[in-house]
């Protein structure tokens, strides 16, 4: 069966970028949490705003740059897909759906005038790409609590 999964999110950073070294070798991960509002009317036509929490992570460079530009409140547009995390504590499974990041766009203040597009936005790709899933960190980057 053929699947596709890629996520697009536009929101607001819930807190500082949590920029960390993991493995042997140091890579770098940024946890990102990001919120979102979902609009939608309930029956007597008013409008409900309910917010979405998503947590996301960024890899190698661009969890660098995440730490080095980004704060509290910024708006954001991120590219890339959801994956399953999962680790045991405690003998108790534990899963959490997140999205991996490929591609953020660091949107200016004020990005809700003019559609949400400004000439001077900056867009950041993973430059090396981002790592497997599997088999790429001595270290699950589960264990460390953030």
């Amino acid at each position: 069966m053929a699947s596709f999964n890629r996520v697009i999110l536009m929101g607001n950073l819930t807190r500082d970028p949590d920029v960390r070294a993991v493995g042997v070798n140091g890579m770098k991960v940024a946890r990102l949490g990001v919120a979102l509002n979902e609009r939608r009317r309930d029956r007597n036509g008013q409008i409900i705003e309910t917010p979405v929490f998503v947590d996301v992570d960024a890899w190698d460079k661009l969890a660098e740059l995440c730490g080095q530009f980004l704060s509290k409140g910024r708006s954001i547009l991120v590219e890339g897909r959801l994956q399953m995390d999962t680790w045991e504590k405690e003998g108790v499974r534990h899963q959490k759906l997140k999205v991996r990041a490929s591609t953020i766009k660091f949107l200016p203040q004020g990005d809700r005038l003019n559609g949400g597009m400004q000439q001077n936005q900056q867009r950041v790709d993973s430059p090396i790409g981002i790592p497997p899933m599997t088999g790429s960190l001595e270290d699950d980057p589960n264990d460390i609590p953030f």
